[in-house]
């Protein structure tokens, strides 16, 4: 009797859910702007201030209604008590990992118990481990934080420790004695150290140079803007302003921009700085190191945004970069920075002949230049540069990402680690006596059975235009290719960001669950180089969502799957993919996620970051770049009486890269619109940002969460609610 009572309660509230929604729906307030010819209409554009009352009471209900709805999904619970219990499994784990020129190697490790992670030191890879600092025993503003950055001085005298609080991302600085493991100094705050680099110790490691963010209110018409490099000074207790716009009058400086200084080693003669912004090209400033004692910095422009330069190394006092100028797909140049000259430097590597490897990495070492190339995104090899000729080097396994990284050029430490589609990073030292690898790892890496019998197809699909985009297909041995199989599709295509193998949470516990995870490596991203991320970017965005929807075409074709099984997801700037594809194709899939998402493009440059971000995706300011911004836009491409599939959204009231009202509109706007008889659910975390620093539980939460929301609309039996 009690099982039949739940059935009809169960019941009756999903009945009900879509008149629910149609309740609730926020009240409609147009705005009208009139863009050169057009006069676009706005319902919602009240929401775009984080404190009106309205919005945030509905925003209230939105995330109380969607755990309701979540709670009714069977197996919802077990999910998650599996997920917590498999965290257990791995006895603890290692990450942010840095070694110093003296071999000293600095990590966070976090026990299976434990729900953040606490800084470790040890002298070389076998010594004697040792615990510098537990964020729990250090309380400011009352809050327990996390910490999400660590960079040890170059003698090894202290260490900047980066903590930040509910997500967050902008940090407090405290600095730590390692001898004493005492705090000296102030606690600097107003930095937001893994956006924007963090801080460069001084070579006399007597302080540090930082990013100073003025206004870090994200209510604030200030936020973000007017920032500056300051140099700290321990014992002084002083703050210099050493790169910015009110120091440096004869530097082109938007109030948008970011100022970085970077300061390579600890032996360098020169310090660079940079403005930056989302863009991965910057005009680059050089100065002497000595400067830095003078009243004002000498500051020479080194090359400009033309160069097309998106990583370096300085030696001594020449230059090593890597560049698209002139080369698509990447070259290493070399030139002297006493008298540069970039139209005519010394090409050490040469962009590859095959227009899909890219080079994707480098380093300097003693015994001279380490690169990766990278085929389509998914397949990674890694090289060395001897007396000018390439030579390929062994790596313990295939590998579909390796990062590279060493001390410096004075020295013959390589690392290198390696990551694909089932297998989580692993690390490796470079044994220059055998020319081989040797495994590093700090901790345990997990093996997962449930992959041990995974197919990995990477293959490429015909888009609309012709093109040829790169599609990674993942699935348990023996699955047949009938059409009824789940299948979900990721994909992002954006600031020329590549989709490399990983193994995300939803990748494993979706092959788990006997299903097939596809990622589509889209144009806007940088999986083929410089023109492939140019294919997607303002103008020829459109690209990204029709390469997406080529690429689902194509797995209903070939019988992976159908629309009534074919769920996406995608995340923050790759809203603006998934919200297309789901306004332009509603048919083609049965469930969408976007978490943290961009889908209101047309109103990004009034967001925080927002002039920043325009450099990536258009302004409103220019005909061309308006008309491209309101084709990117999904909240503006809902229309009325459309099915539209299920729509699970996420949204953080701290995000500083997207704000709430982002995901917020679309999910109103689409509540509005669709006829279909599934849910539109937005969930909001009222003391989360954009995820990246959010605790473990809050992390699983999340994932359980979404997961049971596809597998439900995706028909999982084990998830039905009837």
């Amino acid at each position: 009797m009690k099982h039949t009572i739940y059935f009809m309660i169960t019941f009756c509230f999903l009945i009900g859910c879509k008149e629910t929604f149609k309740k609730n729906l926020p009240p409609i307030k147009n705005v009208t702007n009139v863009y050169f010819e057009d006069s676009i209409t706005d319902p919602y554009r009240y929401m775009e201030n984080l404190t009106d009352t309205i919005f945030l009471d509905w925003l209230k209900l939105q995330e109380k209604t969607s755990k309701e709805v979540l709670k009714t999904i069977p197996n919802r619970a077990s999910f998650l008590e599996n997920l917590n219990e498999e965290g257990t499994e791995e006895s603890f784990s290692v990450s942010s990992i840095k070694i110093t020129e003296n071999d000293y190697y600095y990590y966070l490790k976090k026990n299976a118990s434990e729900d953040r992670a606490q800084l470790y030191i040890r002298k070389g890879i076998k010594g004697k481990e040792k615990l510098l600092f537990n964020p729990q025993t250090l309380k400011l503003d009352n809050e327990t934080h996390v910490i999400n950055y660590i960079e040890p001085s170059w003698d090894d005298s202290k260490i900047a420790i980066g903590l930040t609080k509910k997500d967050e991302e902008f940090s407090k600085i405290i600095i730590i004695d390692i001898k004493t493991e005492e705090l000296i100094g102030d606690i600097v705050d107003h930095i937001w150290p893994n956006a924007l680099g963090g801080i460069e110790w001084l070579p006399d490691n007597s302080g540090f140079i930082y990013t100073h963010i003025p206004d870090i209110d994200n209510n604030s018409k200030e936020y973000l803007l007017n920032c500056k490099a300051v140099l700290y000074k321990i014992e002084e207790s002083s703050l210099k302003e050493v790169f910015s716009k009110e120091n440096n009058v004869g530097i082109p400086f938007n109030e948008e921009d970011f100022p970085l200084v970077y300061i390579t080693n600890s032996y360098n003669k020169y310090i660079l700085g940079a403005i930056a912004g989302v863009a991965r090209y910057r005009d680059t400033y050089f100065a002497s190191v000595d400067d830095l004692d003078k009243n004002k910095i000498n500051w020479i422009l080194l090359f400009g945004k033309e160069e097309k330069i998106d990583q370096f190394f300085v030696d001594g006092s020449d230059l090593y970069y890597k560049t698209a100028k002139k080369a698509t797909n990447f070259k290493i140049c070399k030139t002297s920075l006493e008298n540069p000259n970039f139209n005519n430097p010394e090409i050490l590597v040469e962009e590859d002949e095959n227009s899909s490897v890219v080079i994707t990495d480098f380093t300097l070492v003693k015994n001279g230049v380490y690169y990766v190339k990278t085929k389509n995104g998914v397949e990674a090899s890694l090289y060395h540069l001897d007396k000018g000729v390439e030579k390929k080097v062994q790596i313990p396994k295939l590998s579909g990402y390796i990062n590279i990284t060493s001390k410096n050029s004075k020295s013959n430490d390589l690392w290198m680690v390696s990551e694909g589609w089932i297998s989580k990073k692993e690390r490796y030292r470079f044994d220059f006596e055998s020319s081989k690898f040797v495994n590093e790892n700090l901790s345990p890496v997990h093996q997962y059975k449930e992959l041990e019998d995974v197919i990995i197809e990477e293959i490429e699909v015909v888009s609309h235009d012709g093109e040829k985009v790169p599609l990674s297909i993942i699935y348990k041995k023996g699955l047949k290719k009938d059409g009824n199989n789940r299948v979900l599709l990721n994909g992002y295509g954006a600031y020329k960001w590549s989709n490399s193998p990983y193994l995300y949470p939803y990748l494993l516990h979706w092959v788990k669950g006997g299903g097939i995870y596809v990622a589509a490596h889209v144009r806007g991203g940088g999986e083929k180089g410089e023109s492939w991320h140019k294919g997607g970017y303002k103008t020829t965005k459109p690209n990204t969502w029709k390469d997406f929807i080529s690429c689902a075409e194509y797995l209903v074709t070939e019988k992976y799957t159908t629309s009534k099984k074919m769920a996406i997801w995608g995340a923050s700037a790759g809203g603006i993919n998934i919200g297309r594809a789901v306004t332009e194709r509603p048919d083609l899939f049965a469930a969408a996620v976007i978490r943290v998402g961009i889908l209101n493009p047309l109103r990004i440059e009034v967001a925080p970051n927002g002039k920043n971000n325009a450099k990536e995706f258009g302004t409103v300011t220019d005909n061309i770049e308006f008309k491209a911004l309101l084709e990117m836009d999904a909240y503006h491409h809902v229309k009325e009486g459309i099915e539209y599939p299920a729509i699970y959204l996420t949204a953080g009231i701290n995000d500083a890269r997207v704000p709430a009202w982002q995901p917020a509109k679309f999910a109103a706007r689409m509540q509005h619109a669709t006829i279909s008889d599934k849910p539109v659910l937005l969930s909001v975390d009222f003391e989360g940002g954009h995820g990246f620093d959010a605790l473990v539980n809050k992390k699983n939460e999340e994932l359980t969460d979404i997961m049971s929301f596809l597998l439900w609309q995706t028909g999982h039996p084990d998830y039905q609610v009837n």
